[in-house]
């Protein structure tokens, strides 16, 4: 419902479900977690207290989402006319050629850019458009960490180590940004004063004077702020054991998490007071090569997580309400295409580009229109067979399979087929 005709709508229909029957903040059903790396920042919406407008897109008017464009709006926000438009895109591990709806669309737009910088793994399609491409290295060849610790009530966190050296010249993605801004005259190359701190013996006393050095630093410069992971990296990064600089920047949000959270992190068996525990928390990350828990909650520490000062959840979203009511005078699917497209569900060999071989994909490999059997007989289909998908905006060749989980009125299709490999011309739908 997340990948089909009103999607946000459906989202927040969702929430509203389990919130008006009494299913939030209770085990077996839906509650908020911790983070301690937070995928996307808060969007705000109202005016600054300085007066100022929040930031809109030059022509949709439309508020970006914790910095990020909406998808489907970007190749007009680039193809806008005018010193407003978007004239240069940084991409980092994405390929919106190819995931992103309106292939054609991004085609014209990233052609027209001025600067169009690629950071990935993989020779993408995205990357092929790009003025510049960055190659990172793998998962195999870097220390790194998902963001998505998202887990409830126990917090888990798995800092993964490299197991080989990185091919040519890729580097990681830390040392790719933080050379970026020392040739950009952000930061400088050299911190004397912060590397000499760094350089004690890393114990919860030396990570407190580190700590103390940086913000004294970042007081005297606030122009480096944005830039503080770089510095943490540069800094204390080289006296990790085992090459570990990359995780360096963990250490502040250790102490963040653990300021915020102390009782739920000291449940997890972490010790420490309220200058300690942060830096025993980034330690015990460190050392745990399976990973920590992180924290451990309780049940009623759920309300405690609500962004809103009134710690309420605020039901009513009038852009939501209005959407609702819109439904009852939209139009049903018209005669010429009866059924609803879901054109970007995710299944086992689509979720991540870098498998790009064909070979790889164990399953599905032609990335089948699954249909309800009713619909199937109706339109003469049967598993295997071949048809074309075709809507308003344009067709494609598909391979059915015939699936009685799929709801009758409604074709699904996965996204991120269709990639190049080794310079073959695009593979699958």
């Amino acid at each position: 419902i997340q990948q089909t005709l009103h999607t946000t709508l459906n989202s927040y229909l969702e929430k509203l479900l389990y919130l008006l029957t009494g299913h939030f903040g209770r085990q077996g059903g839906n509650n908020l977690h911790t983070s301690l790396l937070p995928l996307l920042g808060h969007t705000d919406e109202r005016m600054s207290r300085k007066g100022r407008m929040p930031q809109r897109t030059a022509h949709h008017r439309m508020h970006p989402i914790a910095g990020i464009y909406p998808p489907n709006i970007l190749p007009d926000e680039i193809l806008h006319p005018g010193e407003d438009r978007v004239r240069a895109v940084f991409v980092d591990s994405a390929n919106p050629l190819l995931t992103y709806a309106d292939t054609e669309a991004y085609e014209r737009a990233f052609q027209s850019l001025e600067l169009l910088v690629v950071v990935d793994v993989a020779m993408t399609e995205t990357a092929r458009q790009a003025h510049y491409v960055l190659p990172a290295a793998s998962q195999f060849e870097k220390w790194e960490a998902t963001g998505f610790n998202l887990e409830f009530p126990e917090n888990f966190f798995h800092l993964r180590h490299p197991l080989f050296a990185p091919l040519g010249a890729a580097l990681p993605e830390p040392e790719i940004y933080t050379r970026l801004l020392e040739k950009m005259g952000m930061i400088p190359p050299r911190f004397p004063l912060l590397a000499l701190v760094a350089r004690q013996e890393p114990n919860l006393s030396a990570h407190l004077a580190y700590l103390g050095a940086l913000a004294a630093t970042l007081a005297r410069r606030p122009a480096w702020i944005p830039y503080a992971a770089s510095i943490v990296y540069r800094t204390l990064g080289p006296t990790l054991s085992a090459g570990a600089a990359a995780a360096a920047p963990l250490l502040p949000l250790a102490v963040q998490y653990a300021t915020q959270h102390t009782a739920a992190v000291k449940r997890a068996g972490h010790a420490g007071n309220r200058l300690t525990l942060g830096s025993a928390l980034f330690r015990a990350i460190l050392a745990g090569r399976s990973g920590i828990v992180l924290s451990r909650h309780e049940f009623a520490d759920t309300w405690s997580l609500v962004q809103h000062p009134d710690r309420r959840i605020h039901l009513a979203i009038p852009e939501m309400l209005d959407e609702l009511r819109a439904l009852h005078t939209e139009s049903p699917p018209g005669v010429d295409y009866p059924l609803v497209l879901m054109a970007g569900e995710r299944r086992s060999y689509n979720a991540n580009q870098i498998f790009r071989d064909p070979a790889w994909r164990k399953v599905d490999p032609d990335g089948a229109l699954r249909i309800h059997p009713d619909d199937a007989q109706a339109l003469d289909l049967a598993s295997g067979a071949r048809a074309i998908c075709q809507s308003a905006r344009g067709e494609i060749q598909v391979v059915i399979a015939v699936d009685d989980t799929v709801r009758r009125g409604v074709v699904t299709l996965p996204h991120g087929y269709g990639m190049r490999y080794k310079d073959r011309p695009p593979l699958g739908p």
